[in-house]
C-alpha cells in the first residue's frame, strides 16, 4: 500500500512542476519554470519526448546552476 501512495504523490508533483527548455548547447539544458516552482540544485529533471518513429523517450538531467529569472541549467 505504501508504494502505491508514494507513487501517486510523486506523479502528482511531476504534473504540477512543468517547465520548458529555453536553450540546448551540447549536453547542457536551460529550463524555465513557473515562479515558485523552480527545482533546487542537484534535483533531477525528466525531459519527455518522442523520436521520429513515435517512440517515447525520457531523459533524466540534474540541475547544476540557478540562472535567475525562473531558469535553471541542467546536464
Amino acid at each position: 500500500m505504501k508504494t502505491s501512495s508514494l507513487s501517486f504523490e510523486i506523479s502528482e508533483l511531476v504534473g504540477k512542476n512543468v517547465g520548458y527548455i529555453t536553450q540546448i548547447i551540447g549536453p547542457v539544458l536551460d529550463v524555465a519554470s513557473s515562479p515558485g516552482k523552480m527545482p533546487n540544485i542537484y534535483n533531477s529533471l525528466i525531459v519527455k519526448g518522442q523520436n521520429s518513429a513515435g517512440q517515447q523517450i525520457d531523459v533524466t538531467c540534474e540541475v547544476q546552476q540557478l540562472l535567475g529569472n525562473n531558469e535553471v541549467r541542467a546536464v
